[in-house]
């Protein structure tokens, strides 16, 4: 009989929401638990995001207690409740494939260590993955239209407060003069860094913290855009909306004082496989160079003075060509992939999801509420409560009321369309098919977007690529073994559909 660890996470910060949240997991696994008759070892509760394994103590205790064969089922709410990185993905598809680990059951399903659920859990993975990622262009997006309509997207700089009333940044009026000072003094050459901040410290300049400034902390307020009004983020510049303290012109007196001031570089030739390519006996960067008017030749920079890998150089024809080869890995059956995207369309359809079961029980929470709130109205207006009483109440009831309208606002926004990012993910293992093919006959241009895509980085050793890693969830897709089964999976689960329903 296996034995489960139940295993329950919740990624917010927010300490009562994580409690609600924990504890309906646990209380729905746990109703599947004793209708199955499955023998629960450990509870596994864990408040941490899952889109890296460090920062999941709990998780890697579980991963270990799999290892030790002290559990050898997973039970969750969810895929997305184990991984949302492709390092955790692995993990449990490693110990699948080892033999420790015979199963991972959800609220709606159960992977088994077969092919066809391996690649269901890989693809599911991979999905929430995507959803992260999503999230995270979305915020991007989002601080972009801010930047691009004046508004700053961090804290406040030295000499500015955060306006949380009106979300905006405002001057600090006990250090906005002292920041005025900082760039008079510099800009008139007669004092350093650190006779200024000696200076301003004596004048009653303070950190928040109380402290005096330093050198350092001077210097980057010195070479900053903001103070005259233009915002700076990933390299890129935006009128703000906020009030400068200095001039324009003040500012650049300093950069030509500091000398830090920009000049426009030389354009140097671009190469395919510049920044895809590291060395791999030092890990400096691997250049490139054009011999001949026409051969691009790469080798390692030498960047550290203890490596012999500079006088060995390839060719870009033959990285090119291994790296074509290799691409072959992300081939998945175009076959099983549209399998798995029907099979997992009609579980959208068929099965509820927790989000819309949380905020199905928030907005009926507040329904009650509600009814509660019309019946201390009753009561108090009838006479049979004292006003007291009945204000306090009130302003419980009240309370209540904001918190349950946060908590479904909260829901709302953080509910990802599964239709969108299936749709999404089941293109991503398209592309993973076509991969190799696209590269091979791709111009330079297009062959840097498909690395772009799928590579994160590569090793170079003896005019060798001897360890090309790819991205999620193409990195998956190259390490996972199944694939190979895939071919023999597809007649024995065409002639047995409900092998994957099976009890462990």
């Amino acid at each position: 009989m296996s034995k489960y660890v139940l295993y329950a996470r919740k990624s917010s910060e927010s300490e009562d929401r994580q409690v609600k949240s924990l504890d309906a997991q646990e209380s729905e696994m746990l109703t599947i638990a004793k209708r199955e008759g499955l023998e629960i070892v450990e509870i596994i509760r864990e408040s941490h995001s899952a889109k890296t394994t460090k920062q999941r103590p709990e998780f890697n205790r579980m991963i270990k207690g799999v290892q030790s064969g002290k559990y050898t089922a997973i039970l969750t709410w969810a895929p997305d409740r184990i991984s949302r990185n492709a390092g955790d993905l692995g993990v449990v598809i490693d110990l699948m494939d080892a033999g420790k680990l015979q199963c991972v059951k959800t609220y709606s399903q159960t992977f088994f260590n077969d092919p066809y659920s391996k690649f269901m859990f890989m693809m599911l993975g991979s999905q929430a993955k995507l959803e992260n990622d999503q999230k995270s262009l979305n915020v991007k997006r989002g601080n972009r239209e801010k930047l691009k309509r004046g508004d700053w997207i961090n804290s406040a700089p030295f000499g500015y407060l955060n306006d949380k009333a009106t979300k905006t940044i405002v001057l600090d009026p006990e250090r906005a003069p002292y920041v005025s000072q900082m760039f008079e003094l510099y800009s008139s050459g007669l004092y350093s860094l650190k006779q200024i901040a000696s200076l301003l410290f004596d004048k009653g300049l303070r950190t928040k913290g109380g402290k005096k400034l330093s050198a350092g902390q001077i210097h980057k307020i010195i070479n900053r855009t903001f103070y005259y009004g233009v915002m700076e983020s990933d390299g890129k510049y935006y009128q703000g909306n906020h009030e400068p303290i200095i001039s324009q012109k003040l500012f650049e007196q300093c950069q030509e004082i500091s000398g830090s001031k920009s000049r426009p570089r030389k354009k140097t030739k671009g190469f395919t496989l510049s920044g895809f390519i590291t060395c791999d006996k030092c890990d400096c960067a691997v250049t490139a160079e054009l011999k001949k008017g026409k051969y691009i030749y790469y080798h390692c920079t030498n960047g550290k003075g203890i490596c012999d890998q500079k006088s060995f150089n390839t060719n870009e024809d033959t990285l090119h060509d291994f790296i074509t080869l290799d691409m072959k890995k992300l081939k998945i059956s175009q076959r099983m992939v549209d399998i798995v995207y029907t099979a997992k369309l009609e579980e959208l359809k068929q099965s509820g999801d927790f989000h819309n079961h949380a905020l199905d029980t928030a907005r009926k929470a507040l329904e009650s509420l509600s009814m509660r709130k019309s019946r201390l109205i009753d009561t108090f207006t009838a006479g049979d409560i004292e006003e007291t009483l009945y204000r306090e109440k009130l302003l419980t009831l009240d309370n209540e009321k904001v918190n349950l309208e946060k908590q479904i606002v909260e829901i709302e926004k953080n509910n990802p369309d599964p239709y969108t990012t299936i749709e999404l993910v089941y293109n991503q293992f398209k592309r993973g098919y076509t991969m190799s093919k696209r590269y091979r006959d791709a111009s330079p241009e297009e062959k840097r977007e498909i690395l772009s895509d799928a590579l994160s980085n590569s090793k170079l050793l003896d005019r060798n690529i001897v360890d090309l890693q790819y991205k999620s969830p193409y990195d998956v897709f190259a390490r996972t073994p199944v694939n190979a089964s895939f071919s023999e999976l597809l007649p024995d689960r065409d002639s047995n559909p409900d092998r994957r329903h099976q009890k462990p």
